[in-house]
């Protein structure tokens, strides 16, 4: 049974926490953390911690100046106990060595980028921020959406499988079924 590692991309607002909930219920909920890994039940586990609002490679403690350096260290532990790794965060937008470095440490991948109309970002952090979405860091938001969908292209360009989802026209209960499905079969090539 290969081991999978799996990125789940996007800008703020986009869906990227919803979606890493409904996946660990999903496979039966977070069931203990250690080393910066959160462990569900049935054989998967999640790089960070989920225990604050927003979970996941964000919450990772930074060494070196760098949220995702390591990154690669965390897959590796995770994988250590579980066959599939979801690592799912802001810190994710891009593409690099650290990335890179962290997703081959499984013998399969994924990458989830999700995104949406502006619109939809723009109410959604509204609703988060009790109508604070304005302005520059809204701007630096779309820029990181950008972002997400220029490393997709980069990733897709060195073989690695993605499966992207416009949030606002999926529910994550569906996205679920969808990336379940296609774990399972990454797994058992």
């Amino acid at each position: 049974m290969s081991k999978l590692c799996v990125f789940i991309t996007g800008t703020n607002g986009v869906g990227k926490s919803t979606l890493a909930r409904a996946l660990q219920e999903y496979y039966g909920g977070i069931k203990r953390t250690e080393k910066n890994v959160s462990y569900c039940e049935n054989g998967v586990a999640f790089a960070g911690k989920y225990s604050t609002k927003y979970g996941g490679v964000d919450t990772i403690r930074c060494k070196k100046g760098s949220c995702t350096w390591m990154l690669a260290e965390v897959v590796e532990e995770a994988l250590r106990y579980a066959n599939i790794v979801f690592c799912e965060g802001s810190n994710l937008h891009t593409f690099g060595l650290n990335l890179t470095n962290a997703m081959f440490k499984a013998d399969q991948y994924l990458v989830i980028p999700l995104f949406t109309d502006a619109r939809t970002i723009y109410e959604r952090l509204e609703a988060r921020n009790n109508g604070r979405a304005t302005g520059r860091k809204f701007d630096l938001i779309i820029q990181k959406q950008n972002c997400v969908i220029r490393s997709a292209k980069k990733w897709a360009s060195i073989g690695v499988p993605l499966l992207p989802f416009d949030t606002s026209k999926i529910s994550p209960n569906e996205m679920v079924a969808q990336i379940v499905k296609k774990c399972t079969d990454l797994v058992r090539e």
